[in-house]
């Protein structure tokens, strides 16, 4: 494998890449040479390990013409199925499927193709696929290192709040997580909101929201952070990398897989007795009702108790 040159083609997602990193991060210690395409990575700028980092090609082909091989996390979108179609002209193409279906992806390639376990975290399957394609012991770890100046959960106190996520379904209502942030703040915990600038206009003015730059500004503020609250998203992923205390609220559905899978979350998911009788689908549509400030400050105290009794 040694200088064997592999292009890596995460999916969209800031989670997505993150955990994707971890094969690149294997590889390049087998003497490989991988490069991640990706349309975040490159904002974590002095977190990142050495290697190349790239933003998502315009023309696929012309873009992985010169790579030796490539792993793709298939996402079912256009580009994924664009980029498997190269291995009608020869390039060696390793596919990580995240919800593998016969009838949808037809038969798997063996050797190349590894269908993950809907029952366990990404990260453990990404472990799992690295061993079996390449025949590498992986880790955890990922393309992600901490700056030497940081220090861990500098600020016990200090929680960050994700209030949004890539699509408003997952989002728990906005007015509830100020109230949360109330909460906190009376029991002595400093909040800080996660926005981006465009989510930053439809908050009120009066909301704690440092603007950070870039990716690697925002691992530098939450590595130092005492906690992480918020819905499935990207940043949940990365508090999850730092091993930092974080609440996830979810509708459930798609957890395990999604889950979180360095540091394990709390995921709090609305009641067992909502139903989800047919033609009204209740927990589906309207979980995030049924899940209220009181019982996500209780649980997520909770947490944090028990945190510190483990260090």
């Amino acid at each position: 494998m040694h200088q064997k040159r592999f292009a890596i083609v995460c999916a969209a997602g800031i989670g997505d890449a993150l955990i994707t990193s971890i094969a690149a991060h294997h590889l390049r210690k087998q003497g490989a040479k991988a490069t991640l395409f990706s349309p975040h990575l490159q904002n974590f700028g002095h977190w990142l390990e050495e290697g190349e980092y790239l933003p998502y090609a315009e023309d696929w082909a012309e873009a992985l013409g010169s790579f030796d091989a490539v792993l793709l996390q298939h996402d079912n979108t256009l580009r994924a199925r664009s980029i498997l179609k190269l291995r009608d002209l020869g390039m060696p193409v390793y596919v990580l499927y995240t919800n593998y279906r016969l009838s949808k992806h037809g038969p798997l390639l063996q050797g190349f193709d590894f269908p993950f376990d809907e029952s366990r975290p990404m990260v453990e399957n990404t472990q799992a696929a690295i061993q079996e394609l390449f025949g590498i012991e992986a880790s955890k770890r990922c393309s992600l290192s901490p700056p030497a100046y940081l220090s861990h959960r500098k600020y016990p106190k200090r929680v960050f709040i994700h209030p949004t996520s890539t699509s408003e379904d997952k989002n728990w209502p906005k007015e509830r997580f100020f109230q949360l942030a109330k909460k906190l703040e009376k029991r002595d915990f400093e909040t800080l909101f996660i926005l981006s600038p465009t989510d930053r206009a439809s908050f009120p003015a009066d909301i704690p929201a440092p603007l950070f730059e870039t990716l690697g500004a925002l691992a530098d503020a939450l590595y130092e952070s005492g906690a992480f609250i918020g819905n499935d998203s990207g940043p949940a992923h990365l508090a999850s990398y730092f091993s930092i205390p974080l609440a996830v609220i979810c509708q459930g559905r798609q957890m395990p897989l999604w889950s979180p899978g360095w540091h394990s979350p709390l995921l709090i998911r609305p009641p067992r007795w909502v139903p989800n009788i047919k033609g009204m689908r209740l927990r589906e549509n309207k979980w995030k009702h049924f899940i209220t400030t009181k019982v996500v400050l209780k649980k997520f105290l909770k947490t944090l108790n028990q945190n510190r009794k483990t260090l």
